[in-house]
């Protein structure tokens, strides 16, 4: 199993959806941050091109999810 990506704690996509009871943002999250294709993470080339982070909608293969964070 591959290490936790390096990221995590300033991701702004997995601090956002890590706690979200969404199977797809799971899928996300377990395959990209803490998976196999922590390399094809798209959020990470954004953030080492434009030297900034990426939005946080944006998800690891670089579209935007269209899903609404509700707080209770």
């Amino acid at each position: 199993m591959a290490n936790n990506c390096e990221l995590l704690e300033i991701c702004g996509f997995f601090k956002k959806y890590r706690e979200m009871n969404d199977i797809v943002c799971a899928g996300w999250i377990l395959r990209y941050c803490l998976g196999d294709k922590q390399a094809e993470c798209l959020r990470k080339k954004y953030r080492k091109e434009h030297n900034t982070p990426p939005p946080d909608d944006m998800m690891p293969n670089g579209q935007t999810t269209q899903m609404k964070v509700i707080s209770a």
